[in-house]
């Protein structure tokens, strides 16, 4: 029988800027390289921009057996709970720990009523497996993303 991962959430701090950005940026290596292949990336730029739009009260870190390696942000309405952002460091990925956090918002989103709402882009084909997995169904699209819901 497998052990589920112990699994935690504790809310950021201006503390946790660089390590959150560390992981947005290499969680999204993939997609980015897809996304922005013909770009030229000025990293000090993309986290400047981050470092700007960074609000710690809206981000938790995820803590996997003590050790800081996720991160989540999650927005919550009368009648939605709306997932902003799961960004798991790659050595993390493949645990079940994505699973374990949205079988709890799904617990929450019953008890409470609402709905889950995400979007996630399109070339992100592992992501959508795992959403699609969990029981999120495409309910609209931009040019770039689908907006899923369960």
């Amino acid at each position: 029988m497998s052990q589920k991962p112990n699994v935690e959430l504790r809310q950021s701090t201006v503390e946790d800027l660089d390590f959150l950005y560390k992981v947005s940026t290499l969680a999204m290596e993939g997609v980015s390289a897809i996304l922005d292949k013909d770009e030229l990336i000025d990293e000090a730029h993309r986290f400047h921009e981050y470092k700007n739009k960074f609000d710690p009260q809206k981000i938790a870190v995820i803590v996997f057996n003590a050790v800081d390696i996720g991160r989540l942000r999650v927005v919550k309405t009368s009648d939605e709970i709306y997932i902003g952002g799961i960004q798991i460091l790659p050595e993390y990925q493949g645990l079940g720990i994505g699973t374990k956090i949205l079988e709890n918002i799904t617990k929450e989103a019953k008890i409470e009523n609402k709905t889950i709402k995400l979007e996630v882009h399109k070339v992100n084909i592992r992501a959508i497996k795992f959403y699609k997995k969990l029981g999120f169904v495409v309910t609209s699209e931009t040019e770039i993303q689908f907006i899923m819901q369960k």
